[in-house]
Protein backbone atom coordinates (compact mmCIF):
# COMPACT_ATOMS: atom_id res chain seq x y z
CA UNK A 1 0.00 0.00 0.00
CA UNK A 2 1.41 3.37 -1.04
CA UNK A 3 0.84 6.52 0.97
CA UNK A 4 2.65 9.69 2.00
CA UNK A 5 2.95 11.05 5.50
CA UNK A 6 1.34 14.38 6.24
CA UNK A 7 -1.41 15.87 8.37
CA UNK A 8 -4.17 18.32 7.53
CA UNK A 9 -6.57 20.68 9.26
CA UNK A 10 -9.97 21.55 7.86
CA UNK A 11 -11.33 25.08 7.75
CA UNK A 12 -15.02 24.64 8.43
CA UNK A 13 -17.06 26.92 6.18
CA UNK A 14 -20.36 25.05 6.33
CA UNK A 15 -22.83 27.78 7.30
CA UNK A 16 -25.56 25.80 9.02
CA UNK A 17 -26.64 25.58 12.62
CA UNK A 18 -25.91 22.45 14.66
CA UNK A 19 -23.80 20.87 11.96
CA UNK A 20 -24.41 17.10 11.97
CA UNK A 21 -20.87 16.05 10.94
CA UNK A 22 -17.71 18.13 11.05
CA UNK A 23 -14.27 16.94 9.92
CA UNK A 24 -11.64 18.65 12.08
CA UNK A 25 -8.24 17.24 11.17
CA UNK A 26 -6.46 14.04 10.19
CA UNK A 27 -3.56 12.58 8.30
CA UNK A 28 -0.77 10.04 8.43
CA UNK A 29 1.73 10.47 11.27
CA UNK A 30 4.98 8.78 12.19
CA UNK A 31 6.04 8.62 15.85
CA UNK A 32 9.34 7.18 17.04
CA UNK A 33 11.70 7.79 19.99
CA UNK A 34 9.51 10.49 21.52
CA UNK A 35 6.86 11.00 24.15
CA UNK A 36 3.49 10.09 22.67
CA UNK A 37 0.91 9.30 25.32
CA UNK A 38 -2.72 10.41 25.60
CA UNK A 39 -5.19 9.78 28.45
CA UNK A 40 -8.62 10.27 26.97
CA UNK A 41 -10.75 11.06 30.01
CA UNK A 42 -8.83 14.30 30.52
CA UNK A 43 -8.13 16.11 27.25
CA UNK A 44 -9.52 19.64 27.49
CA UNK A 45 -10.22 21.12 24.09
CA UNK A 46 -9.99 17.80 22.27
CA UNK A 47 -13.57 16.69 21.73
CA UNK A 48 -15.65 14.56 19.42
CA UNK A 49 -14.34 11.31 17.96
CA UNK A 50 -11.04 9.85 16.85
CA UNK A 51 -10.43 7.01 14.41
CA UNK A 52 -6.83 5.77 14.40
CA UNK A 53 -5.46 2.91 12.26
CA UNK A 54 -1.95 1.47 12.19
CA UNK A 55 -0.16 1.38 8.85
CA UNK A 56 3.26 0.36 10.16
CA UNK A 57 4.77 -0.60 13.52
CA UNK A 58 2.80 -0.88 16.74
CA UNK A 59 1.28 1.25 19.46
CA UNK A 60 -0.70 0.40 22.58
CA UNK A 61 -4.35 1.03 23.46
CA UNK A 62 -5.58 0.50 27.03
CA UNK A 63 -9.21 0.33 28.11
CA UNK A 64 -11.15 -1.34 30.92
CA UNK A 65 -7.92 -2.60 32.46
CA UNK A 66 -6.84 -4.42 29.30
CA UNK A 67 -3.81 -3.62 27.19
CA UNK A 68 -4.03 -4.12 23.42
CA UNK A 69 -1.22 -4.06 20.88
CA UNK A 70 -2.30 -1.95 17.92
CA UNK A 71 -0.19 -3.39 15.12
CA UNK A 72 -0.52 -3.11 11.37
CA UNK A 73 -4.08 -3.53 10.18
CA UNK A 74 -5.58 -2.74 13.60
CA UNK A 75 -7.17 0.41 14.93
CA UNK A 76 -9.50 1.95 17.48
CA UNK A 77 -12.36 4.42 17.66
CA UNK A 78 -12.65 6.83 20.59
CA UNK A 79 -15.53 8.99 21.76
CA UNK A 80 -14.16 11.75 24.00
CA UNK A 81 -14.09 11.72 26.91
CA UNK A 82 -13.63 8.04 27.72
CA UNK A 83 -11.48 6.12 30.17
CA UNK A 84 -8.84 4.91 27.81
CA UNK A 85 -5.26 5.61 26.82
CA UNK A 86 -3.13 5.15 23.73
CA UNK A 87 0.61 5.55 23.56
CA UNK A 88 3.94 4.58 22.02
CA UNK A 89 6.13 2.52 24.32
CA UNK A 90 9.19 4.59 25.23
CA UNK A 91 11.68 1.80 24.55
CA UNK A 92 10.25 0.77 21.17
CA UNK A 93 12.74 1.41 18.38
CA UNK A 94 10.36 0.73 15.50
CA UNK A 95 8.23 3.74 14.50
CA UNK A 96 4.47 3.75 14.87
CA UNK A 97 2.92 5.02 11.67
CA UNK A 98 -0.82 5.54 11.60
CA UNK A 99 -3.75 7.09 9.80
CA UNK A 100 -6.18 9.15 11.84
CA UNK A 101 -9.37 11.19 11.48
CA UNK A 102 -10.68 13.58 14.13
CA UNK A 103 -14.30 14.70 13.78
CA UNK A 104 -17.42 15.68 15.68
CA UNK A 105 -21.18 15.88 15.26
CA UNK A 106 -24.25 14.19 16.70
CA UNK A 107 -24.92 12.27 13.49
CA UNK A 108 -21.77 10.25 14.18
CA UNK A 109 -23.15 8.91 17.47
CA UNK A 110 -25.34 6.06 16.14
CA UNK A 111 -22.48 4.85 13.94
CA UNK A 112 -19.88 5.05 16.70
CA UNK A 113 -22.10 3.29 19.23
CA UNK A 114 -22.84 0.40 16.89
CA UNK A 115 -19.23 0.06 15.74
CA UNK A 116 -18.00 0.08 19.35
CA UNK A 117 -20.66 -2.49 20.27
CA UNK A 118 -19.21 -4.80 17.61
CA UNK A 119 -15.56 -3.88 18.36
CA UNK A 120 -15.47 -2.53 21.94
CA UNK A 121 -11.71 -2.07 21.98
CA UNK A 122 -9.78 -2.93 18.82
CA UNK A 123 -10.97 -3.36 15.24
CA UNK A 124 -9.15 -5.20 12.47
CA UNK A 125 -9.37 -3.75 8.97
CA UNK A 126 -7.71 -4.86 5.77
CA UNK A 127 -5.54 -2.12 4.31
CA UNK A 128 -7.51 -2.41 1.07
CA UNK A 129 -10.89 -2.13 2.78
CA UNK A 130 -13.16 0.73 1.63
CA UNK A 131 -12.91 2.90 4.78
CA UNK A 132 -9.10 2.78 4.83
CA UNK A 133 -8.86 3.52 1.12
CA UNK A 134 -11.34 6.40 1.45
CA UNK A 135 -9.44 7.98 4.34
CA UNK A 136 -6.07 7.66 2.61
CA UNK A 137 -7.47 9.14 -0.59
CA UNK A 138 -8.80 12.15 1.32
CA UNK A 139 -5.48 12.54 3.15
CA UNK A 140 -3.61 12.54 -0.16
CA UNK A 141 -5.89 15.22 -1.56
CA UNK A 142 -5.71 17.54 1.41
CA UNK A 143 -1.97 17.21 2.00
CA UNK A 144 -1.40 17.95 -1.69
CA UNK A 145 -2.95 21.38 -1.39
CA UNK A 146 -6.58 20.71 -2.28
CA UNK A 147 -9.37 22.08 -0.14
CA UNK A 148 -12.79 20.72 0.65
CA UNK A 149 -15.81 22.27 -0.95
CA UNK A 150 -18.67 23.45 1.20
CA UNK A 151 -20.34 20.55 3.02
CA UNK A 152 -17.87 18.06 1.55
CA UNK A 153 -16.38 17.22 4.95
CA UNK A 154 -19.76 16.10 6.28
CA UNK A 155 -20.47 14.21 3.06
CA UNK A 156 -17.16 12.38 3.35
CA UNK A 157 -17.70 11.50 7.01
CA UNK A 158 -21.14 10.03 6.38
CA UNK A 159 -19.79 7.80 3.61
CA UNK A 160 -16.75 6.89 5.69
CA UNK A 161 -18.81 5.93 8.75
CA UNK A 162 -21.18 3.86 6.60
CA UNK A 163 -18.21 2.05 5.07
CA UNK A 164 -16.59 1.53 8.47
CA UNK A 165 -19.80 0.11 9.95
CA UNK A 166 -20.29 -2.21 6.97
CA UNK A 167 -16.72 -3.41 7.26
CA UNK A 168 -16.98 -4.14 10.99
CA UNK A 169 -20.29 -5.95 10.50
CA UNK A 170 -19.25 -7.91 7.44
CA UNK A 171 -15.66 -7.57 6.19
CA UNK A 172 -15.59 -7.66 2.40
CA UNK A 173 -12.11 -9.20 2.42
CA UNK A 174 -12.93 -12.17 4.63
CA UNK A 175 -12.69 -15.64 3.15
CA UNK A 176 -15.92 -16.56 1.46
CA UNK A 177 -17.62 -19.92 1.85
CA UNK A 178 -18.44 -21.26 -1.60
CA UNK A 179 -21.83 -22.58 -0.43
CA UNK A 180 -22.80 -19.25 1.16
CA UNK A 181 -21.64 -17.31 -1.86
CA UNK A 182 -23.58 -19.60 -4.18
CA UNK A 183 -26.67 -19.40 -1.97
CA UNK A 184 -26.60 -15.60 -2.10
CA UNK A 185 -26.17 -15.64 -5.88
CA UNK A 186 -29.09 -18.03 -6.35
CA UNK A 187 -31.35 -15.93 -4.12
CA UNK A 188 -30.40 -12.70 -5.89
CA UNK A 189 -31.16 -14.21 -9.29
CA UNK A 190 -34.16 -16.38 -8.44
CA UNK A 191 -35.88 -14.77 -5.44
CA UNK A 192 -39.14 -14.44 -7.36
CA UNK A 193 -39.50 -18.17 -8.02
CA UNK A 194 -37.35 -19.85 -5.39
CA UNK A 195 -39.40 -22.28 -3.31
CA UNK A 196 -37.68 -21.59 0.01
CA UNK A 197 -34.58 -22.26 2.06
CA UNK A 198 -35.14 -26.01 2.08
CA UNK A 199 -35.11 -26.04 -1.72
CA UNK A 200 -32.03 -23.84 -1.76
CA UNK A 201 -30.16 -26.11 0.68
CA UNK A 202 -31.10 -29.19 -1.34
CA UNK A 203 -29.71 -27.62 -4.50
CA UNK A 204 -26.44 -26.96 -2.68
CA UNK A 205 -26.45 -30.50 -1.26
CA UNK A 206 -26.26 -29.31 2.37
CA UNK A 207 -28.75 -29.34 5.22
CA UNK A 208 -30.93 -26.26 5.90
CA UNK A 209 -29.42 -26.04 9.40
CA UNK A 210 -25.86 -26.01 8.05
CA UNK A 211 -26.76 -23.40 5.44
CA UNK A 212 -28.42 -21.17 8.03
CA UNK A 213 -25.47 -21.42 10.41
CA UNK A 214 -22.84 -20.75 7.75
CA UNK A 215 -24.86 -17.97 6.15
CA UNK A 216 -25.34 -16.15 9.46
CA UNK A 217 -21.65 -16.44 10.35
CA UNK A 218 -20.55 -15.00 7.02
CA UNK A 219 -23.34 -12.61 6.06
CA UNK A 220 -24.54 -11.51 9.48
CA UNK A 221 -28.12 -12.56 8.79
CA UNK A 222 -30.13 -15.70 8.05
CA UNK A 223 -30.79 -16.91 4.50
CA UNK A 224 -34.54 -16.50 5.11
CA UNK A 225 -34.09 -12.88 6.16
CA UNK A 226 -31.84 -12.27 3.14
CA UNK A 227 -34.40 -13.79 0.77
CA UNK A 228 -37.26 -11.87 2.37
CA UNK A 229 -35.32 -8.63 2.02
CA UNK A 230 -34.77 -9.22 -1.69
CA UNK A 231 -38.45 -9.93 -2.21
CA UNK A 232 -39.60 -6.93 -0.19
CA UNK A 233 -37.25 -4.55 -1.98
CA UNK A 234 -38.54 -5.68 -5.36
CA UNK A 235 -42.14 -5.48 -4.17
CA UNK A 236 -41.59 -1.91 -2.93
CA UNK A 237 -40.36 -0.96 -6.40
CA UNK A 238 -43.43 -2.56 -7.95
CA UNK A 239 -45.77 -0.76 -5.55
CA UNK A 240 -44.41 2.61 -6.62
CA UNK A 241 -43.65 1.90 -10.26
CA UNK A 242 -46.44 -0.36 -11.55
CA UNK A 243 -50.21 -0.41 -11.54
CA UNK A 244 -50.45 -4.07 -10.47
CA UNK A 245 -52.62 -4.96 -7.52
CA UNK A 246 -51.26 -6.11 -4.16
CA UNK A 247 -51.97 -9.81 -4.72
CA UNK A 248 -50.29 -9.75 -8.14
CA UNK A 249 -47.22 -7.98 -6.75
CA UNK A 250 -47.04 -10.47 -3.89
CA UNK A 251 -47.09 -13.53 -6.14
CA UNK A 252 -44.71 -11.98 -8.70
CA UNK A 253 -42.13 -11.47 -5.96
CA UNK A 254 -42.29 -14.91 -4.39
CA UNK A 255 -44.92 -14.48 -1.67
CA UNK A 256 -47.65 -17.09 -1.48
CA UNK A 257 -50.53 -14.58 -1.50
CA UNK A 258 -51.45 -10.98 -0.86
CA UNK A 259 -52.48 -11.45 2.75
CA UNK A 260 -49.18 -13.07 3.73
CA UNK A 261 -47.26 -10.41 1.82
CA UNK A 262 -49.18 -7.64 3.59
CA UNK A 263 -48.39 -9.20 6.98
CA UNK A 264 -44.66 -9.44 6.23
CA UNK A 265 -44.60 -5.99 4.64
CA UNK A 266 -46.25 -4.37 7.67
CA UNK A 267 -43.81 -6.15 10.00
CA UNK A 268 -40.74 -4.81 8.18
CA UNK A 269 -41.94 -1.46 6.84
CA UNK A 270 -44.41 -0.50 9.56
CA UNK A 271 -47.41 0.16 7.28
CA UNK A 272 -49.49 -1.81 4.80
CA UNK A 273 -48.49 -2.09 1.12
CA UNK A 274 -51.46 0.05 0.11
CA UNK A 275 -50.60 2.76 2.62
CA UNK A 276 -46.97 2.69 1.47
CA UNK A 277 -48.06 3.20 -2.12
CA UNK A 278 -50.40 6.02 -1.17
CA UNK A 279 -48.07 7.80 1.28
CA UNK A 280 -45.29 7.91 -1.30
CA UNK A 281 -47.54 9.61 -3.81
CA UNK A 282 -47.48 6.86 -6.41
CA UNK A 283 -49.60 7.65 -9.45
CA UNK A 284 -50.86 4.08 -9.18
CA UNK A 285 -52.36 4.67 -5.75
CA UNK A 286 -56.11 4.37 -5.87
CA UNK A 287 -58.94 2.82 -3.96
CA UNK A 288 -59.73 -0.78 -4.61
CA UNK A 289 -56.16 -2.01 -4.98
CA UNK A 290 -56.27 -3.64 -1.58
CA UNK A 291 -53.98 -3.57 1.37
Amino acid sequence: MEYNRGIFGVLNQDDMEEQPLVLLDGGVERRCGEAYDFINDSRPGYEGFLFQYTLLGEGVYEKNGFRHAVGRGRGFLIQFPEKSRYFLEHDREEPWEFLYLHFQGNTALPFVRKIKHICPEIMSLDENSPPVRMALHLQKRLTSGERLQKYEGGEFLYRFLCALLRETEHPVTQKKSSSVQKAAEIMEEEYRRLGGIEELAARLDISPAHLSRAFREEMGTTPLAYLTGLRLQSAMNDLLGTEHGIDSIARTNGFSNGNYFAKIFRKHVGISPGSYRESNGSKYSRKGMGE
